[in-house]
């Protein structure tokens, strides 16, 4: 069961897997962009590349699909946190003990360390970090940076640096001259990002942008889902930042006063895919780390030696846990071989060599 927001990615990784491990794969796409899972599978099933039956796909509600579930299957949910909560609940999920793998939603953060002066390269790619994040695919991503820590001598400046970039960030009709970010996925989801942002601004201000108002290039801003680029400065301490994730281009800036104070809001966010963390004090980072890890699948870490090659925050590596626990899901999507072991089971075999030979040996003739 995959999310509106990666109709295509989201079911291959999952079916490369499935496919190692020797499983079949029914995929149930969310709605709203159903239509392009349809399209990929119809793409590979005229391919003719996997065996009959290996991939299928069901759309619209699959509540009554869910008690064919039995002990041998695997259920792999990507979506809300709110959904996956109801899912991992379910009765018939429960009393059949059918495997249940998450990876949900969660307000990922970015992380400026004190060493990191305004207007050093390495600011910069900080910079860049968290406007890359907040604008592609309109910042409708699993990964995307919801929560810029920075220390507090810091913020105005990481305030005004952010809203210069968003400032030139022009929003229409992807296929305009010079359109950088399109629309959300669909007039519902501007309402739920609006509604988000401006609970988090209770505790703040909005920076950069206007949730109401929006100047597109080549379209209808008031037919399409457009969004302005939302800057958010709020007090670290109110809950909504941690808890309440704008699922578009929106995120919000956070002053912290110490090193204590930043791993604590960090863990506030109660579980997460993905933190960056920017600076090159190795003592300072080191330290963040060993607090921060427990909390996030995945650690991004930027210094001035790496910072013109890294594949950026919001791009995991198939090798790579994707997933995260508490908010996050507590499941893994891809990973290499860790993520194929995800959908097998391991049994213990008592036996003498002459039939533990034979069972090796029938598996030899098999795979041949």
């Amino acid at each position: 069961m995959n999310a509106f927001n990666f109709p295509v990615w989201a079911p291959l990784e999952k079916l490369a897997q499935a496919v190692l491990a020797g499983m079949p794969s029914v995929v149930k796409p969310a709605t709203p962009t159903a239509y392009l899972t349809e399209h990929l599978v119809r793409i590979v099933a005229d391919a003719a590349v996997l065996p009959p039956g290996a991939l299928q796909m069901v759309a619209g509600s699959v509540r009554t699909a869910l008690d064919l579930l039995g002990e041998q299957d695997v259920l792999s949910f990507t979506g809300s946190a709110a959904t996956a909560e109801t899912l991992r609940t379910h009765s018939h999920l429960v009393s059949h003990s059918v495997r249940f793998n998450a990876e949900a939603d969660s307000v990922n953060a970015i992380v400026l360390a004190p060493d990191t002066t305004p207007g050093s390269p390495l600011f910069e790619a900080f910079v860049s970090e968290v406007v890359t994040e907040m604008t592609v695919k309109a910042g409708q991503k699993c990964t995307a940076i919801r929560r810029i820590l920075v220390p507090r001598v810091h913020e105005l400046a990481a305030l005004d640096a952010i809203s210069a970039q968003l400032a030139g960030v022009t929003i229409g009709d992807p296929r305009a001259e010079g359109v950088r970010m399109g629309a959300v996925v669909s007039l519902e989801q501007r309402d739920d990002v609006r509604r988000a942002a401006r609970a988090i601004a209770e505790s703040g201000r909005f920076v950069h942008g206007d949730p109401d108002k929006v100047r597109v290039v080549g379209a209808d801003a008031e037919r399409g889902a457009f969004l302005d680029t939302l800057l958010i400065s709020a007090d670290p301490d109110a809950a909504a930042p941690h808890e309440v994730e704008p699922f578009g281009p929106a995120a919000t800036v956070l002053a912290y006063r110490d090193t204590a104070h930043a791993t604590d809001l960090i863990a506030r966010g109660r579980g997460s895919l993905a933190a960056s963390v920017i600076g090159d004090d190795l003592a300072w980072t080191t330290a963040f780390v060993r607090e921060a890890a427990p909390w996030h699948g995945r650690l991004h870490l930027l210094d001035s030696t790496n910072m013109k090659q890294t594949t950026g925050h919001g791009s995991p590596l198939p090798a790579l846990r994707h997933g995260g626990p508490g908010r996050a899901g507590g499941g893994s999507e891809m990973a290499g071989t860790r993520g194929v072991l995800d959908l097998m089971q391991r049994t213990g075999l008592q036996a003498s060599p002459r039939l533990l030979d034979s069972l090796r040996d029938g598996d030899a003739r098999s795979s041949n």
